[in-house]
């Protein structure tokens, strides 16, 4: 496994140097309120993009490891071409909606004129987006997992970063417009790299047939999942937003990014994981696939030790890279640091529960620990501000994934967690 991350993890690493890269510039030049803006913009696309895919991207990754394990070529093709009937549709009309109400959104919720430019900007590039997700979706489920994190992760931020050394180069000046502008023009260029690599890889000259309705069936229940996961994990932000002001979600932002650093790691072997969960437990290797899981999850929670240690000493000091105001954040990185273990330590729980049947046990828990994420939001934020936002997030990431260990050994014989024996 770890010879097989080698790759993805590389990509991810110079993914997460790029995005740290952007941050940090925008930290220096259009400070935590445009920062701020920025990062709700993305928030708020994220969250319709998760209704525009309707689980989708994890039906797509499935089918195909599947299609590929048996070289059903033809169910690979019907795979994809269904994904593009149910998805560009529903793009559309999320996105569209979405450009329809924002002023109003804007004006009555979130109370940042600064705001509409960038949101309607980032809403444009839908459509783009949920196109490279079905692409990088089919690529990973051709097992070159690598290929597909430099879409999902890195190439994006890459872009973004060299569009904006080459800004200070020639002297144009860095402002929130500028960079959603950036922003949109990066989703674009990465829909145009995966497209072409896809037709590279899989070539296919039969009729294609399409299966939405069964792969809708199939969504469903995943896109509860989805749902409720990324409302849990951006409710933090866009509450802020709501409850507080643009400069909290700006610091905040920092202190999350930097808290949620071995998130990587585990995105990385999760990226891994997934195909050979689905086949592994398709061929009934529950032992084996057992073992393997529990290896990299002791692997992750070294790695995730040593990472709450540096935070809690250099916290401060690594913060100040942003500028001296952002070392508000250090309360807000030690809190998520700390959740984050608990979220590694568990395992590979979600992706299980996703790859082995039980999509809509999955998507009842999520949507249980997002209206808690939702509660605990509305009611900390207006005390502490983002720390109210921190303690929200660590908590209910922390009772979902121990929730999850539980049902993952329930309902397939796998316990995620390593014993450690002497």
């Amino acid at each position: 496994m770890i010879k097989k991350s080698s790759a993805s993890m590389m990509v991810k690493v110079v993914g997460m140097a790029a995005t740290f890269a952007v941050s940090i510039i925008l930290g220096r030049t259009i400070g935590p309120e445009g920062l701020g803006i920025i990062n709700l913009s993305n928030r708020i696309v994220a969250i319709v993009l998760i209704f525009a895919t309707v689980g989708m991207n994890n039906v797509v990754l499935k089918e195909v490891a599947i299609g590929f394990e048996k070289q059903d070529w033809q169910h690979v093709a019907n795979t994809i071409f269904s994904a593009f009937r149910i998805n560009i549709p529903l793009a559309l009309l999320f996105s569209g909606l979405m450009v329809l109400v924002s002023p109003w959104l804007i004006e009555n919720v979130f109370h940042e004129p600064d705001l509409k430019i960038p949101l309607i900007i980032s809403l444009t590039v839908v459509v783009f987006q949920i196109t490279s997700r079905i692409f990088a979706s089919g690529v990973n489920g051709f097992r070159k997992i690598w290929q597909s994190s430099l879409v999902n992760d890195t190439l994006s931020a890459m872009i973004v970063a060299i569009g904006l050394n080459a800004m200070i180069i020639f002297g144009i000046k860095i402002t929130v417009i500028n960079v959603a502008i950036l922003y949109a023009t990066a989703r674009i260029l990465v829909t145009i790299s995966i497209g072409s690599y896809w037709k590279k890889l899989f070539k296919f000259n039969g009729k294609k047939r399409s299966n939405a309705a069964g792969m809708l069936k199939v969504g469903i229940p995943l896109l509860i999942f989805s749902s409720s996961n990324l409302i849990a994990t951006n409710a933090d932000t866009i509450m802020l937003g709501w409850l507080s002001n643009v400069k909290e979600v700006g610091l905040y932002s920092v202190g999350i990014r930097l808290g949620l650093l071995t998130n990587f790691l585990l995105l990385v072997t999760n990226s891994n994981l997934a195909p050979k969960i689905a086949s592994l437990f398709a061929t009934g290797k529950i032992l084996e696939l057992e073992r393997m899981i529990q290896k990299v999850t002791g692997g992750l929670i070294v790695l995730s030790v040593v990472s709450i240690l540096i935070f809690i000493l250099f916290g401060k000091y690594i913060l100040s890279i942003w500028g001296t105001e952002f070392t508000k954040s250090y309360a807000i990185l030690v809190i998520i640091s700390l959740g984050q273990f608990i979220n590694i330590g568990t395992g590979a729980t979600g992706v299980i529960l996703m790859m082995t049947g039980f999509e809509k046990l999955l998507g009842k828990i999520t949507l249980l620990s997002a209206v808690i994420n939702v509660g605990l939001n509305f009611w900390l934020i207006p005390i502490y501000g983002g720390i109210g936002a921190a303690i929200t997030s660590a908590v209910t990431f922390g009772t979902e994934n121990i929730i999850k260990v539980i049902i993952v050994k329930q309902k397939t014989g796998i316990l995620t967690i390593p014993l450690f024996k002497l």
